[in-house]
């Protein structure tokens, strides 16, 4: 079964279509560091005041682990937790930093509303559809009412990687680290989706794609040997975490300002 989802947005888990990567230049391969792990600091700014824009970030705690088959329905998936990187926290940070001068406000919610809330409850295991996000946005939005909503939540490729994570492919395949979220902005009166974009490093041109952007979102070959033989093992590796993170900034930092302009008022033209 293709689709691993279970929770809304970043938690219900899918697994795309698509078939082996074949890069058409091989990149740059990261070799294993031995180094002490580092602690990461969560940060948590007061949040307090108006709201411009208020930022929902479901980049979350989760990390896949995927391990492909000849065939897909021989794929093996697990997941572990990721909580000590602090990546909704540095999602938040992107986007203060693309939006200098404005008022954003990071929107609070729990797991169990992450699991729950403005779900379809008709398709329990279909949480693509615009209107479960939406909906999440509507049952967060009385905690704080912001002029905007901004959601950063995981998205699939153009190959069967999904979200944030690590992929072997079968025969000696490569090992890919990606992590791939897509932005949606919506409407803080009626909730309407204004703008959404995949987060990407590269332009997305046919060139990027082929050359840099060959799974369909932010994504670098590794050395064989960092691929974990335990999930637990992922969380005090610190080129995994180090390499997420800064896909995760050069994605956001390159994908945010376009989107978060506003179009020119109709009296200034």
């Amino acid at each position: 079964m293709n689709v691993l989802a279970a929770a809304l947005v970043s938690y219900a888990l899918l697994s795309p279509a698509g078939g082996q990567v074949q890069p058409a230049s091989k990149p740059e391969v990261a070799k294993p560091a031995i180094r002490k792990p580092a602690t990461v600091a969560p940060t948590k700014p007061a949040e307090s005041g108006p709201c411009q824009i208020g930022v929902i970030p479901i980049a979350g705690d989760l990390f896949m682990v995927e391990k492909f088959g000849p065939l897909k329905f021989l794929d093996k998936y697990t997941r572990t937790s990721v909580a000590a990187w602090a990546l909704d926290d540095l999602v938040v940070s992107r986007v203060r930093a693309a939006a200098p001068g404005i008022a954003v406000r990071r929107i609070p919610y729990t797991l169990e509303e992450l699991r729950s809330g403005g779900r379809q409850k008709q398709n329990p295991w279909f949480y693509r559809a615009e209107a479960d996000v939406k909906g999440f946005v509507q049952f967060l939005a009385p905690k704080i009412r912001c002029d905007r909503y901004l959601v950063v939540h995981r998205h699939g490729g153009t190959q069967r990687e999904y979200g944030i994570g690590i992929s072997q492919y079968p025969y000696g395949g490569p090992v890919h680290l990606f992590a791939m979220m897509l932005i949606r902005i919506y409407d803080g009166r009626t909730f309407e989706l204004v703008k959404e974009a995949p987060a990407l490093m590269t332009e997305d041109t046919y060139i990027e794609r082929m050359t840099h952007n060959f799974l369909g979102g932010p994504s670098m070959q590794l050395d064989p040997a960092m691929f974990p033989e335990k999930p637990a093992e992922v969380v005090n590796n610190t080129v995994l975490r180090d390499g997420v993170r800064t896909m995760l900034i050069k994605s956001l930092d390159k994908t945010l300002p376009a989107l978060l302009q506003r179009p020119p008022s109709p009296s200034s033209r």
